[in-house]
This record gives structure tokens, C-alpha cells and sequence, in this order.
């Protein structure tokens, strides 16, 4: 069942926002982008409309959080169940739309073990910096936010037909950043919860592990002009 269209005219009579689109028209923008195979597509029309997806930012050239957060993105990949695995669009954007060009990024992708379902994305820059800035992987330090070694090792996850969006550190352990994809996938009813969760894998008391699962409401993020 498509809530999507059944919510959008109750809440036009209502008067109550319809929460997929506002999170579409403020976060979702169709900016055009390449593929790492060559082809043209549009963000949201091509690659996020109606699909549950995994998103991170990224270029290859990073020698820091890059590697191993493509690592363990890779690894939350492989570990998925088959079923939920076939339902999850993974995208990693470059944040070097000029020196990432799709070959490029097609030979990163098969480095680091991209699976099925992985699409790595260049375009223009400033493209990419509306995106980024639309899905919030920004730093609020203007000063640290325009320094690309330091930018946000994030794996935003959205369900954009239900309208449910979170963000996890990709620095976490890769178990955490499944756990955290097939609650996305997932209705909540069927989400594993208490020790199933807890006992899966050790707490890990390191920098990354302050920033855990935290739920990300797209429709509230500033809205920054680049």
C-alpha cells in the first residue's frame, strides 16, 4: 500500500504538511549527476524516487575517514539479508566532481568491493555542494566545513516513500551500520530491538561511537545557500 498517495489528500484538506513532499522539495533536489558506468541521471527522479537509500560522501583521493568508511559501508552490504539487501540503493557522491570522473570512480568502486546496487556519482561541484548541504553532511565551522579531509563521515539512510530518514557515523562498526539500514527498510514492528541489537556487537568506546544512530528530520535541516 502506497501511503504516500493516500496521506497527500487528507492532508490537503486537512491543512496538515504532507511530510514526503516537504522532505522531497526542501532535501531532494534533482541535480544532475554521472554515474561511475558514464551514465546521465537526475538525483532524486533517478535515484532516490521511491526507493529506500544509502547515501555518503566521498572522493577518491581522500587518504582519511574515506577509506575506511567505504570499507565498512561495503562490509554492512555483504552482511545484509538477501531480501533486504535487493531493497537498498546504495549512492556515494564525490565531493571532487572535477578530478572524480566516472572512470575514476568505477575503479575506486571495484577496489574497495562494491557490490550490486552501489552506484558512485560525480558531477559538478557545485552540484554536489547543494546536495550535500540539502542532506545536511555539513559542518556548522564554516572554517572546518571548507576543508574536505575533515568532511562528515556520514551514511544518510532514508525511506522515501514513508518519509523516514536517519544518519549513523560510517566509522561505527559495519554490524551497526546494518542494523541501522534495515531499520530503514523495515516497519517498525519489525525492527529487532533490546539486547538482540545490543548484544550483536561490543559498544565501542571511541570517538566514532558518539556519534551512533540519531534520527535525521530532513524537513528541519537550515536551509543554507551555498
Amino acid at each position: 500500500m502506497n501511503h504516500r498517495f493516500l496521506w497527500s489528500p487528507l492532508a490537503s484538506i486537512l491543512g496538515v504538511p504532507d511530510r514526503v513532499a516537504e522532505i522531497r522539495e526542501r532535501s531532494l533536489p534533482n541535480v544532475p549527476l554521472v554515474t561511475h558506468e558514464g551514465r546521465k541521471v537526475q538525483f532524486y527522479d533517478d535515484l532516490v524516487k521511491g526507493r529506500v537509500v544509502a547515501i555518503n560522501f566521498m572522493y577518491t583521493r581522500c587518504t582519511g575517514v574515506c577509506l575506511p568508511s567505504t570499507t565498512h559501508i561495503a562490509q554492512a552490504q555483504k552482511d545484509l539479508d538477501e531480501r533486504i539487501a535487493k531493497q537498498v540503493t546504495f549512492l556515494s557522491i564525490s565531493l571532487d566532481g572535477e578530478k572524480d570522473t566516472p572512470e575514476r570512480l568505477n575503479e575506486f568502486a571495484k577496489r574497495h568491493g562494491a557490490g550490486p546496487r552501489w552506484t558512485f556519482l560525480t558531477g559538478k561541484d557545485s552540484d554536489i555542494e547543494i546536495l550535500r548541504r540539502k542532506l545536511g553532511a555539513y559542518e556548522r565551522d564554516p572554517k572546518v566545513d571548507a576543508d574536505r579531509s575533515q568532511h562528515a563521515a556520514l551514511v544518510i539512510m532514508g525511506n522515501e516513500p514513508e518519509g523516514r530518514w536517519q544518519a549513523i557515523s560510517a566509522l561505527v562498526h559495519p554490524i551497526r551500520i546494518r542494523q541501522a539500514i534495515e531499520r530503514t527498510v523495515l516497519p517498525p514492528s519489525k525492527w529487532a530491538t533490546g539486547l538482540a541489537v545490543v548484544n550483536e556487537v561490543p559498544f565501542e568506546r571511541s570517538p566514532a561511537s558518539f556519534k551512533l544512530v540519531q534520527p535525521v528530520d530532513l524537513s528541519r535541516i537550515p536551509a543554507l545557500t551555498p
